[in-house]
């Protein structure tokens, strides 16, 4: 294996690793230090959120634990120049300006009113917003009446402008013959409104394949959502008017906030709605691409790409199922341009299953090339950012998982990890890979028992990417194959091979504590790999929440304050959403991973749901991040630095 790695590098040292430049003012509390003979940052920068400080207070021990966010925007102007006073009712608690991490343990007797502020070069800015209210140690959602519904995914996005995340959760009722429902919520409790899918969300109408997908059917989970993995929703700011748009799949009989409906010629239609974020209300839309229509309705994803590399678009993703039980599916994707009033067309892509492209169970829009437009990559392939195949891994075939980040520091670019399943007489040539994002070639490949028993001896149900031993360089990944004595099971690194012969969960990576390396999550509790003895303890582990489909919440990311991440989970009772968030120390301070295009962009696509990572390397060895290439939208007056 390494001189197959040698060899990768040799193949790739000249390509340019980062597509910005660190600067000398990007050290931050000694984390970053300027690298040399990188090119300057290309333009045009990407168009993002102007979100605000995401500030939180949780009871934490004798007193209060503060959180707050560092500006992917301010990061990339101010960098070492930044720090922050820290403020309760109108009082600097801090003795010297906050500097070494963007948290702060208040042990001040009584309660009362947080606000931050922004240190540059020694001049204050105006104070944040109050903390986001976290007094039970999590913040509850009450969710609209909706007997039997539970929520089975959400979408952040700024829905009013006013810097903090809303949220557009679905809310299924699992059974067939209620519809699927979109909702918005603040974060702080307030519904803001309900679109009805309609009839058309659970009545099956055409189509000549097994399992075909209701038209207007979102978040798919049961038989008349689709193929499982569906969701037909996504959530962002198309236009850039610094509030987000909805984007989902409708059909005749949708009904909108205002009462107002779809009509259509036929109950089979599909369309492309764009919903006013912050009303509900439909602005307008466009029916699906009618490649497939002889097939019926489509399922598949929706998502988001920066495929200019400064506007973003919407990707859909459309499959339909061709033939008996286990037919052949049909893939194509459309991207779509929102410029306020009128959603167009971008390019088609439809997927020659000659070539050998198979899609996965969720895409991702990343950009592999570091050219600074994305590419979408669909489990074995990925289509370039003006709608050409860029590549088809080599005799790869369907899984359900796969992850791309940069995943060894010492190697130029990003790299992916793959699993593959083995089913029905469809049997992989290897249990998974690692291979390099940009060019597809695989770096390592895992091997089969010599002696199979059968085709699910030599399947491969999940796997995950994280860095969770300190010891060895870069990442590790693993799946969740139990026999500990196939070839292709335990936990292997980078650049050292298998490390582990027993695996911890295999569900999701999540930053949660103190440190850079991961932590994992499943179902509704996080715990922590200790290479040592290759066992995994629960540091977290909450109550009154459960989880659903495959063992995840609706949604966990840098959500709000510092940059570790969150939990949405939905309580027992169906009635709320609940929000935890760590109160862990940390002398790390990063930007917030919400401004960071690869993350973000990955909480658009819902699927399976799969591992959140950032497009530079966020782990044990990490020293310096580079600045993104972000802009805020155009007249937008940046929340964080101005008196």
């Amino acid at each position: 294996m390494h001189a197959h790695r040698l060899h990768a590098n040799r193949l790739h040292a000249n390509r340019r690793r980062r597509t910005v430049a660190v600067t000398a003012a990007a050290l931050l509390a000694g984390l970053f230090s300027a690298p040399t003979g990188h090119a300057a940052a290309p333009e045009p920068r990407r168009i993002v959120e102007n979100l605000d400080r995401g500030l939180v207070a949780v009871p934490s021990g004798e007193g209060t634990f503060l959180s707050w966010r560092l500006l992917g925007t301010e990061y990339a102007g101010h960098g070492n120049a930044l720090s922050f006073n820290v403020y309760k009712d109108g009082r600097r608690l801090n003795r010297q300006p906050v500097a070494k991490s963007t948290t702060y343990q208040d042990n001040t007797p009584g309660t009362g009113t947080y606000t931050v502020r922004a240190v540059i070069n020694g001049r204050e800015r105006k104070g944040s917003s109050g903390a986001l209210d976290f007094s039970k140690g999590y913040a509850e959602i009450p969710l609209a009446a909706a007997d039997g519904y539970t929520v089975q995914h959400a979408w952040p996005g700024d829905l009013d402008g006013d810097g903090q995340y809303e949220l557009v959760v679905s809310r299924l009722s699992q059974t067939r013959d209620r519809p699927d429902l979109l909702e918005a919520y603040t974060l702080t409790g307030e519904r803001l409104w309900r679109v009805d899918l309609g009839p058309g969300s659970y009545t099956q109408v055409g189509g000549n394949g097994a399992n075909d997908p209701a038209p207007a059917a979102i978040s798919g989970s049961t038989a008349i959502g689709g193929y499982r993995n569906d969701d037909n929703v996504t959530v962002y700011d198309l236009d850039s008017d610094g509030r987000a748009e909805v984007l989902v799949h409708t059909a005749a009989g949708t009904t909108f906030a205002d009462g107002s409906q779809v009509t259509a010629d036929s109950p089979a239609n599909q369309f492309v709605s764009v919903i006013d974020g912050a009303t509900g209300t439909e602005r307008t839309r466009q029916p699906v691409p009618d490649d497939f229509v002889a097939d019926g309705p489509s399922g598949g994803h929706f998502g988001i790409a920066y495929l200019d590399g400064e506007h973003p678009s919407l990707v859909t993703k459309l499959v339909t199922r061709v033939g008996a039980k286990r037919g052949s599916f049909r893939v194509l994707f459309q991207t779509w341009d929102f410029n306020g009033t009128d959603l167009n067309r971008r390019w088609k892509h439809v997927v020659d299953p000659a070539t050998g492209a198979t899609s996965f169970h969720q895409i991702r829009t990343v950009d592999v090339d570091q050219d600074g437009k994305d590419e979408i990559a669909d489990g074995n392939y990925v289509v370039n950012s003006d709608g050409t195949l860029r590549y088809v891994v080599d005799q790869a075939i369907h899984g359900d998982r796969f992850d791309i980040a940069d995943l060894d520091p010492d190697r130029p670019g990003l790299e992916g990890f793959a699993i593959q399943q083995s089913e029905l007489g469809v049997v992989s040539n290897f249990p998974w890979y690692y291979y390099d994002a940009d060019t597809g070639e695989r770096l390592t490949t895992g091997a089969h028992p010599a002696t199979p028993v059968s085709d699910a001896d030599l399947d491969v149900g999940r796997g995950n990417a994280a860095d969770i031993d300190p010891d060895h360089p870069g990442y590790e990944y693993w799946t969740s194959t139990a026999d500990v004595t196939r070839p292709g099971a335990g936990v292997f690194n980078v650049q050292d091979g298998k490390v582990s012969t027993t695996t911890p969960s295999v569900n999701f990576r999540i930053w949660w504590d103190g440190d850079k390396a991961s932590e994992l999550l499943d179902s509704t509790h996080v715990e922590k790999w200790d290479p040592a003895t290759e066992t995994s303890a629960k540091i977290f582990e909450p109550s009154g929440i459960v989880s659903g489909a495959r063992n995840a919440t609706p949604f966990y990311g840098d959500l709000l304050g510092d940059w570790r991440e969150e939990i949405l989970a939905e309580t027992a009772d169906h009635t709320a959403l609940r929000l935890c968030t760590t109160t862990e120390p940390t002398r790390t301070r990063l930007y917030t991973l919400a401004q960071n295009p690869e993350y973000r962009l990955g909480w658009t696509v819902r699927g399976y749901l799969q591992s959140t990572y950032t497009d530079y390397y966020l782990g044990t060895e990490t020293r310096r991040v580079p600045k993104p290439s972000i802009t805020l939208p155009e007249g937008a007056v940046s929340r964080d630095d101005h008196a």
